[in-house]
């Protein structure tokens, strides 16, 4: 099996406080993955780092490797990351217009 996305030794900071420390992982392609523990262990810090979302935090760092499909993060352009690492947050963010344009954005 192909890895999809592999961390190595992924340690990540805010600052002074660390959120996580050295977590390797491979997760194979075609399957389904669910990042699951309770509040405050770092799985929405975890795929933030994959779709390098923490990049907009000031004070934020990593160390370690991220690959998806071979390739470091770092190197490939975030808006195009995203768009094939996503996110389904716990609470609502829609943006600041009417329930219909909202509903809307997704299909343009």
């Amino acid at each position: 099996m192909t890895s999809a996305i592999q961390t190595i030794n992924l340690s990540a900071w805010y600052g002074n406080k660390q959120a996580l420390t050295s977590v390797s992982m491979s997760l194979e392609e075609n399957k389904i993955t669910a990042i699951i523990g309770p509040s405050g262990c770092g799985k929405s810090t975890f795929i933030r780092c994959l779709n390098r979302m923490n990049d907009l935090i000031d004070g934020f760092k990593t160390e370690g490797e991220i690959l998806i499909y071979s390739k470091d993060v770092r190197y490939i352009d975030p808006v195009e990351l995203r768009k094939s690492v996503g996110m389904v947050f716990q609470k609502p963010n829609p943006f600041p217009k009417s329930i219909y344009e909202n509903i809307a954005f997704g299909p343009r």
